[in-house]
């Protein structure tokens, strides 16, 4: 069981390895670690050594714990290149369990915009303990950008868990205090790390963050009725096994040739654990996690608990003197002990809340820091909308932290099955022939027996998902709508679309229901489900989302990100971030700035070859729509370069009376060319003119 914690020792002795090595230790070693399987950098050495900085490093390696190929390959390489002794069962997932951020969102960076300085002072204060961080670093951390509680809090944790607590959801399901907010002071937040631990009298942080963790996520809950007591005198020797049982984790009765007949195999996970020794001295109290016993008595079996309380305490009352067995009147004599008192009172918080249907992890406005109910993600073309969705729905539903495509699979494993409500994440594209009929439910023709035409009430993907929700209701579930903007939102919610604000969602105070036109069943929209919307503002038909969903939804701006760190800086002498750069600078000067070309159009765009297939076959193509085929602009947007090619009346041969002599004729270059993999005609797309000096005559 102990070895549930080994990330503990690691992860500390990682942080003061980096501590006493300094800056250039840390880049040094940071670039020599086996991020990817094919050599690439990682998002963490590609802005530069000055933004290689500790607390983006520790946050880096907790994203990558989701198992298989990945975890082993940064692991492993992590132990050798900082040359760590501290163990760790790498095939272990259970050994993993800490806040493993998302792998888009790791660094106290914004595109190399942050404070190394301070972000080194503050690891190396979180290093040497909580009483040396001061107030002024903590707060302008979170300043940074993308930087708020519970990020802050998450990594300083896994910098010194020994001392630190995040501040998230998992540990606000334990209903000790109300929401996350995004900001706290560094006195309110060492205030919350002491109101667990005292709900936790002796454990340390770690501890209390693994009970979170299994609570929130549902694989451990407690049955604060079936309970049993075990006796440190383990042996029947009168010899006091406690150090034992507290460090190992377990606890255990009956030695070599013990033939008394304990109910060890009786007790399951979630059961409560009484630790005393002799009558009238307490241990502890534990909760079962697992029971070797339940196969066979063995003496080296154990029975392994998390740790509640670790505190001694004189028990009012003689118990009974036995090994193992069901504690009886035993847990009234706990009940009435001072140092046992706050885990009762945290049990019986957590059965009220369980009782009532309340979970503080699921729908909670204020819990759910930087993740609304109801969102659209809109920019230019080729900015990854569509590719952000899938993160942000692992990141949602609790399942991020893989690489790309460790999150891939996930994804895929989780999509909504609308046929037996399996699944969590379900996506739909919106275009202009999807209805309310096919979107919440309608009368649909069915073929009948012999050939006949029947007609049945069918519901569609959000009634299903819906229905599944509220039967799930401690899971979070994700509904991606891609291209929202397409279809007619009004015609395709109806009146649903009043149910989507979070004010009336079920188990709000305005809590609104409607009776369905054609099952004519009572609907509500609970607080569990999600909904990211994607918008695409180069599409005109944008216009029209405005007035419905404005007020429902939060929109998140996606641009071009020519920094990107998948876009090359050199195909034969060729910058792509600044060809970029420059095509989007002159698109926002000669059209506006809501059609700019996003940067996937060269993610891994690393040959010559590449580059001219995609601006032959995806950005050319998308210029002629942007400028209806004026082909000045084109040509203006590329640098005057030979791929728009230019003849004047002379060269056509025509009658010059017929048409001004002035005009020009623009061609597209021909495809064969080989000016297309010409690395000069590119590199003139952004060492021309400047936006201002643009001649598009």
């Amino acid at each position: 069981m102990k070895e549930l914690y080994d990330w503990v020792p690691w992860f500390k002795e990682l942080g003061e390895q980096i501590a006493k090595g300094g800056e250039r230790y840390l880049i040094d070693r940071a670039k020599t670690v086996a991020w990817k399987a094919d050599g690439s950098e990682s998002a963490i050495v590609s802005y530069g050594d000055d933004n290689i900085d500790p607390l983006s490093f520790v946050y880096t390696v907790a994203s990558l714990t989701r198992g298989g190929a990945t975890r082993n390959r940064v692991y492993s390489s992590i132990s050798n290149v900082f040359e760590l002794s501290s163990q760790l069962d790498l095939e272990l997932d259970d050994g993993f369990v800490f806040p493993t951020p998302p792998g888009i969102n790791t660094l106290f960076h914004s595109s190399g915009k942050g404070d190394p300085a301070l972000l080194w002072r503050l690891f190396r204060d979180a290093v040497a303990g909580f009483e040396s961080v001061k107030p002024d670093q903590f707060e302008e951390a979170l300043n940074i950008q993308n930087v708020a509680t519970r990020k802050l809090t998450q990594v300083l944790f896994l910098v010194n868990p020994y001392e630190f607590l995040p501040i998230d959801e998992q540990t606000l399901s334990l209903g000790l205090f109300e929401s996350v907010p995004k900001r706290i002071g560094l006195e309110e937040y060492g205030a919350l790390i002491g109101r667990v631990g005292a709900a936790f009298p002796g454990c340390r942080p770690y501890e209390a963050n693994l009970f979170a963790y299994l609570h929130s996520s549902n694989q451990l809950r407690v049955d604060a009725g079936n309970v049993f007591q075990v006796s440190t005198n383990a042996y029947d020797d009168g010899s006091d096994h406690w150090e034992e049982f507290e460090a190992g984790k377990c606890v255990y009765a009956g030695g070599p040739g013990d033939k008394r007949k304990y109910p060890l195999a009786d007790a399951k996970r979630g059961d409560l654990v009484l630790v005393r020794f002799g009558r009238s001295e307490g241990r502890g109290i534990g909760v079962v996690y697992r029971n070797d016993y339940q196969g066979e008595f063995d003496e080296a079996h154990r029975l392994h608990v998390l740790w509640l309380n670790k505190e001694r305490g004189t028990l009012p009352e003689m118990t009974a003197m036995i090994g193992f067995g069901r504690a009886g009147k035993t847990v009234d004599s706990f009940r009435r002990t001072a140092e046992y008192v706050p885990t009762f009172g945290l049990l019986d918080l957590l059965s009220a809340e369980e009782s009532s249907g309340f979970d503080g992890s699921v729908g909670d406005e204020a819990a759910d820091e930087g993740l609304p109910l109801n969102q659209i993600l809109y920019g230019p073309p080729g900015t990854g909308k569509t590719w952000r969705t899938r993160d942000l729905s692992l990141e949602i539903v609790g399942e991020a932290g893989g690489d790309g495509e460790g999150n891939r699979t996930t994804f895929e494993e989780l999509r909504f099955n609308p046929e037996d409500g399996t699944g969590r994440i379900a996506m739909v594209t919106f275009h202009q022939n999807v209805a309310y009929e096919d979107f919440i439910e309608g009368i649909r023709p069915v073929l009948g027996a012999y050939g006949t035409l029947a007609y049945e009430m069918r519901p569609g993907i959000f009634r299903r998902l819906v229905e599944a929700a509220t039967k799930r209701d401690r899971e979070r579930f994700v509904l991606i709508i891609d291209e929202i903007n397409r279809g007619n939102v009004a015609k395709i919610f109806g009146e649903l679309i009043t149910l989507m604000e979070d004010s009336r969602r079920i188990g709000r105070e305005d809590a609104t229901y409607v009776t369905l036109p054609y099952s004519g069943k009572r609907f509500g929209i609970p607080k569990n489900i999600y909904v990211i919307g994607t918008m695409n503002t180069a599409d005109r038909s944008i216009q029209l989302l405005d007035t419905a969903l404005r007020r429902r939804f939060t929109f998140v701006e996606m641009m071009p990100d020519p920094e990107h760190p998948n876009i090359s800086r050199d195909i034969d002498g060729i910058d792509c971030t600044r060809l970029l750069r420059a095509m989007n600078e002159r698109i926002a000067v000669l059209l506006d700035r809501e059609h700019r070309i996003g940067h996937t159009y060269l993610l891994d765009v690393n040959t010559i070859g590449k580059l001219s297939d995609a601006m032959r076959n995806r950005i050319f193509p998308l210029l002629q729509e942007y400028f209806f085929d004026d082909w000045a602009k084109i040509r203006a947007v590329l640098g005057r370069n030979a791929f728009v090619t230019v003849k004047s009346v002379q060269d056509l041969r025509t009658d010059p009376d017929a048409i001004e002599e002035t005009r020009e004729v623009f061609e597209r270059m021909p495809d064969d060319d080989p000016a297309w993999e010409d690395p000069g005609q590119y590199r003139l797309i952004y060492e021309g003119d400047t936006p201002s000096e643009m001649d598009v005559s």
